[in-house]
C-alpha cells in the first residue's frame, strides 16, 4: 500500500480527476457557443467567420487557463503525499479536494451567469462597473433582475449545474478513494516517473498562463478581428472578474496614474488651462435668470433619429425641438448615471478606471470646479431635484458639499405611481416647477435628474401611448431585448411628452423671458448594442436641447460634437457676465469650429473625423464620422486625429491630476 500511495497511486489520482476537467471543459465551451448564438448578429460577421473560428480556439486556451488554476491545489495536494505517505490522511485530502472542485466549478458557473446578465445590461463582460452593483439601489436592482422573465429559468438552470457538479464532483472523489487502479507504473523507468512528477506542475504553470510570450493570457489578446463581439467572445467571465477585481484594487490604492498609462509626463500637465471666464453678458447682468439644467435618465438620441408618425416616441416634445436648438452630435459622459452627474457637477471628464468621487473620501472636498459656485457668488440660490433617493451612492451628501444649498428627492412630493427607482416624471417635472416657483424674486440655479426610463420601465396607469410601432432598424439593435419590448419606448415617450408639458408651462408663464433651459439624457438606452466599432456613436449618444430666451439667445453651431462637460461652461455664458470658474469643458458659444468631444469610454468626436481609444491596452481605431447617418466608417490616421488623441490626452491627465490634489476645503 505505501508504494501504491508514491508513484502508483499519484498518478492514478491524475487519471481520475481527467474526466471531471474534461467535462468542465466541454461545458464552459458549449456555454462559449450558447453565448455566441444568444448574441450573435450574423450581418456583422460577413468575411469574419475565420475569426470567429480563431475566437472559439482562443477561448479553449483562456478555459484551459482557468482550469489549471483550479488544479493547482489538486496537483500539489496529490504531489505532497508523495512524500507523507499516510492512507487515512489521504483519504481526508480527497474529502476537501471534492469541496474544492464544488465550489471552484459553482463558482465559475455563477460567475458564466453574472456575466452574461451584465453583457444582457452592458453589452459588455464584467468589468468594474460591477462593483456599481453594491453602491447602487441595490433592494431596487434585486427586484429589476427578478422580475426579468429569463431569472426563473437562468436560476433553475444554475441550481441543475450545480446540482450535477456535485454528483460528477462526487463520484471523482470515490474514484480516488477506490483501490482499483487505472494504471501499472511497476514498468517505468524511476527517472520517467521522476521527470513526470516535475512535467506535471510545468505544464499546469504554462495552461495557466495560457501562452509562452512575456504577458500571461489576458483581455488584450483577444484583440483578434475589427469585430469587437469576436473579440469578446475568447474571454471567460473568471477572468473579467479577475481584471475587474485588480482594478477594483489599484483604484482603492490609488496606483492607477492616468498620466503614466497615457505616456503624459506630469512634469508638463499645467492646471492653469481649466482656468476660464465667462463672456461679457450684460443683458445676462441684467436679467439674472433663472437657469434649469435637466438630466433625464435614459434619454438616448437613437429613438429620436427614427421619430415618426408611427414611431412617436417624442410626442408633443418635437415642437421645441423643432423651435429650440437640438445638439446631436452630442456625447454622454460615460455608460452609467454617475458618470454624467460627476461629470457635469464637477465640470471634469469622466476618467477611466477612477473610483467615483461620491463614493471616495474626495466627495467631502469642495472642488473649485464644482458648478453651482460661479452661480452663487452671483447672488443664485442652488437647488438639486432628484428622482430618487438621495441616499443613492451617498449624493446627498456630495451635493451639499460641492454648495447646494437645497437638495430634494423622492421624499419630497407626494409619492403616486411609484416605480423601483422613485417617482414617475409627471411628478418630477411637478417638483421642479414647484422649486422654481419657491424663493420668488432670487434668481435660481436647479439641477434636476429623473429615474423614471429605467428597467422594469413603467408608467402610470392611467397613460395612454401614441403610436409606437417599432422599425426595423431599432429592432436589429437590440437583439437581447425580450422582456421589455414596447413598453421601453412607452415609457420613453411618456417621459418625453412630461418634458413637453414643462416646457409648454414655462414657455406661457412669467418664466418665459427670463429662464434658460437645458435637457439632455444620462446615457443612451441599454438595450442598445453596438455590434460593429462603426455604431460605436449611436450607442453613446444624447441629445442636448436648449431652451433661450430672445432677449437672451446666442448662436450656437448645431453641428458641432459636444459632451456633458461643454454643457455648463455654456451656461455660464448664457446666464453671467464675466464669471471666472474652473472646468475642463469647452463653451459652445466659444466660436471654436474644432470642438473635440470625447467620454470615458475612449470614443473621441469632432466635426467629421472620430477615434476609439483603449486606455487600458492603448489600442486605437481611426474613423471618419457621417453627422447624418451618424455612422462611422474606418479610415487612416490623418493630422486632425493626431490632435484630437492629444488634446484627449491632455485633458483627461490634467483632470486626473487636478482631481488628485486637495481641492478646496474638506467639510
Amino acid at each position: 500500500m505505501t508504494r501504491k500511495l508514491n508513484f502508483e497511486k499519484y498518478f492514478d489520482c491524475l487519471l481520475k480527476i481527467m474526466p471531471l476537467n474534461v467535462a468542465a471543459l466541454a461545458t464552459m465551451t458549449i456555454y462559449r457557443i450558447f453565448f455566441f448564438l444568444y448574441f450573435q448578429n450574423f450581418s456583422s460577421f460577413k468575411g469574419f467567420y475565420g475569426y470567429i473560428f480563431k475566437a472559439f480556439l482562443l477561448g479553449i486556451r483562456f478555459d484551459l487557463s482557468v482550469l489549471a488554476y483550479v488544479n493547482i491545489f489538486v496537483i500539489a495536494v496529490f504531489t505532497s503525499f508523495l512524500i507523507i505517505k499516510n492512507l487515512n490522511l489521504l483519504k481526508v485530502a480527497i474529502f476537501v479536494i471534492k469541496i474544492h472542485y464544488y465550489i471552484a466549478f459553482t463558482t465559475i458557473l455563477l460567475s458564466n451567469a453574472i456575466d452574461f446578465g451584465f453583457y444582457l445590461y452592458f453589452g459588455e463582460h464584467i468589468n468594474i462597473l460591477i462593483f456599481d452593483f453594491f453602491a447602487d439601489d441595490k433592494l431596487a436592482l434585486i427586484k429589476t433582475i427578478i422580475y426579468d422573465l429569463r431569472f426563473p429559468s437562468a436560476l433553475l438552470i444554475l441550481i441543475f449545474a450545480s446540482f450535477l457538479t456535485y454528483k460528477l464532483v462526487s463520484l471523482t472523489a470515490k474514484k480516488l478513494t477506490s483501490k482499483h487502479s487505472y494504471i501499472d507504473t511497476s514498468f517505468w523507468n524511476i527517472f520517467i516517473k521522476i521527470f513526470t512528477v516535475f512535467f506535471v506542475p510545468f505544464l499546469i504553470f504554462c495552461m495557466a498562463r495560457g501562452t509562452t510570450s512575456m504577458f500571461p493570457l489576458g483581455k488584450f489578446h483577444t484583440q483578434i478581428s475589427p469585430n469587437p463581439f469576436i473579440n469578446n467572445l475568447s474571454i471567460t467571465s473568471v477572468h473579467s472578474l479577475i481584471d475587474a477585481v485588480s482594478i477594483k484594487m489599484k483604484q482603492q490604492s490609488n496606483k492607477i496614474d492616468i498620466a503614466e498609462k497615457l505616456k503624459i509626463n506630469k512634469d508638463e500637465i499645467d492646471l492653469s488651462v481649466f482656468c476660464r471666464a465667462s463672456i461679457k453678458n450684460d443683458e445676462a447682468k441684467k436679467v439674472k435668470p433663472h437657469v434649469i439644467f435637466i438630466v433625464l435618465e435614459g434619454f438616448g438620441e437613437l429613438p429620436i433619429l427614427y421619430n415618426s408618425n408611427n414611431f412617436d416616441v417624442l410626442g408633443e416634445l418635437k415642437q421645441h425641438f423643432d423651435k429650440d436648438t437640438v445638439l446631436y452630435n452630442f456625447l454622454a459622459a460615460g455608460s452609467i448615471t454617475i458618470h454624467c452627474l460627476e461629470s457635469t457637477i464637477l465640470n471634469m471628464p469622466q476618467r477611466p478606471f477612477s473610483l467615483q468621487i461620491t463614493q471616495s473620501p474626495k466627495a467631502f472636498n469642495t472642488f473649485t470646479s464644482s458648478l453651482v459656485l460661479p452661480y452663487k457668488k452671483s447672488g443664485y440660490i442652488t437647488k438639486m431635484v432628484y428622482g430618487g433617493s438621495l441616499a443613492w451612492r451617498g449624493i446627498e451628501g456630495f451635493l451639499k458639499t460641492q454648495g447646494f444649498d437645497e437638495t430634494y428627492g423622492e421624499g419630497s412630493i407626494k409619492n403616486e405611481y411609484r416605480h423601483e427607482w422613485g417617482i414617475n416624471d409627471a411628478q418630477f417635472f411637478e417638483m421642479i416647477l414647484r422649486e422654481l416657483k419657491n424663493n420668488n424674486g432670487t434668481p435660481k440655479f436647479i439641477y434636476a435628474m429623473s429615474t423614471a426610463t429605467h428597467p422594469p420601465y413603467e408608467t402610470p396607469p392611467y397613460y395612454k401611448p401614441l403610436k409606437l410601432k417599432i422599425p426595423r432598424e431599432i429592432i436589429q439593435m437590440m437583439p437581447n431585448e425580450k422582456k421589455y419590448g414596447r413598453q421601453i419606448f412607452k415609457n420613453y415617450q411618456f417621459a418625453n411628452r412630461e418634458a413637453a408639458k414643462f416646457l409648454s408651462a414655462i414657455k406661457k408663464s412669467e418664466f418665459a423671458e427670463n429662464t434658460i433651459i437645458v435637457i439632455t439624457g444620462d446615457h443612451n438606452l441599454r438595450e442598445f448594442k453596438a455590434n460593429i466599432p462603426e455604431e460605436l456613436f449611436k450607442k453613446y449618444a444624447v441629445p442636448m436641447y436648449i431652451y433661450m430666451p430672445e432677449k437672451l439667445k446666442k448662436p450656437i453651431d448645431t453641428n458641432i460634437a459636444a459632451c456633458h462637460m461643454d454643457i455648463i461652461p455654456t451656461l455660464y455664458d448664457l446666464s453671467l457676465s464675466n464669471k471666472k470658474y474652473t472646468a475642463a469643458g469647452i463653451s459652445m458659444l466659444s466660436g471654436n469650429t474644432k470642438h473635440i468631444a470625447f467620454n470615458s469610454e475612449g470614443l473621441i468626436l469632432s466635426n467629421n473625423k472620430a477615434i476609439s481609444y483603449n486606455v487600458e491596452t492603448g489600442n486605437v481605431l481611426y474613423f471618419n464620422f457621417d453627422p447624418k447617418t451618424k455612422m462611422l466608417s474606418k479610415t487612416e490616421e490623418t493630422k486632425d486625429h493626431k490632435e484630437m488623441l492629444k488634446y484627449y490626452k491632455k485633458i483627461l491627465a490634467t483632470s486626473d491630476v487636478y482631481l488628485n490634489q486637495n481641492n478646496g476645503e474638506k467639510k
